[in-house]
């Protein structure tokens, strides 16, 4: 902090190397927003969609889901987050499948890795990219919204709501701290190379771990070189600082898709099930 000007510090071989890094992981989520306009192909699971080619270098030849386009706003219906679910939860593969060491693990640790951060990246992407309608509202990008007291449509009995959380320790933070697509992007990425992931090989564990250190580099140089040293820290401070309260959030999720399962009160999609819900 006291080598320089921040000016000085940009020029450095590193962050210079974090740049290209944060650039790479800004276009990819570019590309998964072009995705999530388009008609995904079915797969028959989830080794199927981890083992096709990425959808993300194909969507000039998908058709585009006229489903999805936003038309007006109006109360979601459990059918509504169904279909968000699965969208996300694809989109999740497909993101994946564009980190070389990803790509390098073996299919068991690609699945450890995902398991682990599906609904993690679907719920990040639900409140990242809700249209501002205010803090009361989490709004699908098809004009899909649920309020902070859930509409009746949303409700089942026996899962406790999580949508008030979503927004107050997600949602309102990420607008308060300004959050750009490339911090977005890279706090992403940092979550997702998560070497405690539960079924993680130990020889998988230790090139996770450096992963992870390598957008957390990243991250923080976005940050800084943007605002400065002083308020940078702040600001990366306060984003790890969330990472609880999302794992808690993931936690009360699984709590919710176990009393699904128990009660009968909503059929969990297979691939969503396949995909989120712990062994036993």
């Amino acid at each position: 902090m006291s080598s320089g000007s921040d000016d000085e510090q940009a020029t450095t071989p590193h962050r210079l190397q974090d740049q290209e890094i944060i650039d790479q992981l800004t276009q990819v989520e570019g590309l998964c927003q072009e995705l999530r306009r388009c008609i995904i192909p079915e797969v028959t699971g989830v080794t199927h969609a981890l083992t096709s080619p990425c959808l993300l270098f194909e969507t000039t030849d998908l058709k585009v889901d006229t489903n999805i386009m936003f038309k007006e706003l109006y109360p979601a219906s459990m059918n509504d987050i169904r279909m968000w679910n699965i969208r996300e939860m694809r989109i999740c593969i497909e993101w994946a499948k564009t980190f070389d060491i990803y790509q390098r693990l073996n299919l068991f640790d690609q699945f450890a890795l995902v398991r682990n951060f599906a609904f993690a990246f679907n719920l990040l992407n639900r409140v990242f990219y809700s249209p501002d309608h205010g803090p009361d509202k989490i709004v699908f990008q098809n004009g899909a919204f649920i309020m902070r007291q859930p509409q009746q449509q949303v409700q089942l009995s026996g899962c406790r709501p999580i949508y008030t959380r979503q927004m107050d320790e997600i949602m309102i933070p990420f607008r308060k701290l300004q959050l750009s697509v490339s911090e977005f992007a890279t706090f992403k990425a940092a979550l997702f190379f998560n070497p405690d992931a539960l079924d993680l090989s130990a020889p998988a564990k230790t090139e996770v771990f450096e992963e992870r250190n390598k957008y957390l580099g990243g991250l923080f140089t976005c940050i800084t070189q943007k605002i400065g040293i002083p308020s940078g820290v702040q600001k990366y401070g306060s984003l790890l600082m969330m990472t609880a309260s999302i794992q808690n959030i993931l936690a009360q999720n699984e709590e919710n898709m176990q009393v699904m399962e128990l009660f009968k009160n909503w059929e969990v999609d297979p691939f969503v099930k396949e995909l989120c819900m712990k062994r036993a």
